[in-house]
């Protein structure tokens, strides 16, 4: 019986292995911005360690993480390394560059996955504009081959999200730019709304969004009916890999009588809150910012209820700097 569940147990491991080895685990990712500001200015905030605390996205949700930048500061050998309770632990060196022109980093990120590769950076002059590209070949630990697509998709939105902090502190004022800002767990009334569901690419939601609400108030405005709050978007599934959306897009209507228009209710719960300001085109990284959030609270979301954006100050009444939208993350209670 012994060498039965010994043999068993060593079938097992074996199965896991051959398993995960069908993975290479290697990721790649590459991510390019415009930045309106002088080449100079923009490669100097990359090639000094002592910028990074700006923009480096891994410490977006820890300002209390300990930061450590050794050796000549933009220069082969200089490194940055942090070290978080929430956020995990990096680390990047500096390997070698061509002035104003690219660089090379070995970097290793220790949480809240395990990667190590290299970081590889390029700029030029583009129409008066900063062309930045950043580049990552690395691979993940063996433990995580069969993730690595997840990891992939973290790593591209975390690129994408430094490029966008990189930016916003180079480019004038009024450049398209986006903010967010934590409001935590908060309480959500009830919510009874009428509603149209779509289906299609994320890149596409933004028009579907115009025009699904112009749809319901005009069905509502036939029936002598006004929405009673901001405009809604309840989110059913999400496909990273595909790009792809099912949404609810809802206006709400407190008790009035709808007639045959389709109609569902939210119920009074607990969520956890990050206000938008921007447009809509970055709202995919503002609900990944807002998940890491929410996990660096220690807190669990309620996968009972949906996801949803309100849109507080739209399109009708504002340009794209100005549009605020809160992201709603449904919170399970306490134990």
């Amino acid at each position: 019986m012994t060498t039965t569940l010994a043999f068993v147990a060593a079938f097992c491991v074996v199965a896991v292995l051959v398993y995960m080895a069908r993975y290479s685990g290697r990721v790649k990712i590459a991510r390019t911005r415009l930045i309106e500001a002088p080449l100079d200015q923009v490669f100097a905030q990359v090639a000094d360690f002592q910028n990074w605390q700006a923009w480096n996205p891994w410490l977006a949700h820890e300002a209390q993480a300990r930061v450590e930048v050794t050796g000549k500061s933009a220069s082969p050998g200089s490194q940055l390394a942090w070290t978080g309770t929430n956020v995990g632990a990096g680390r990047f060196e500096w390997v070698r560059g061509v002035a104003l022109k690219s660089l090379e980093q070995r970097m290793q990120l220790k949480q809240p996955f395990v990667v190590r590769g290299r970081s590889q950076w390029t700029f030029a002059t583009r129409d008066g504009k900063t062309e930045v590209r950043w580049q990552i070949h690395a691979r993940v630990a063996f433990a995580m081959r069969a993730f690595s697509q997840t990891v992939k998709g973290a790593l591209d939105l975390d690129c994408t999200y430094a490029l966008d902090r990189l930016a916003s502190i180079l480019e004038p004022a009024n450049a398209t730019r986006y903010q967010l800002t934590v409001l935590g767990p908060r309480d959500v009334e009830a919510c009874r709304y009428v509603y149209q569901t779509y289906k299609g690419t994320i890149k596409g939601l933004p028009d579907a969004l115009r025009q699904g609400f112009a749809d319901l108030r005009a069905q509502l405005a036939v029936r002598g009916i006004s929405a009673v709050g901001a405009p809604l978007a309840l989110y059913l599934k999400t496909n990273i890999k595909l790009r792809t959306t099912v949404c609810r897009i809802g206006l709400p209507i407190g008790h009035a009588d709808a007639g045959e228009m389709t109609v569902r209710d939210m119920p009074a719960h607990r969520a956890y809150g990050v206000r938008f300001q921007g447009g809509y085109d970055a709202l995919e990284i503002g609900w990944y910012q807002a998940m890491q959030r929410l996990t660096t609270d220690n807190l669990k979301p309620d996968q009972r209820l949906l996801p949803f954006e309100t849109y507080l100050v739209t399109a009708e009444t504002a340009q794209s700097n100005d549009f605020v939208t809160e992201l709603n993350l449904p919170l399970l209670a306490p134990n």
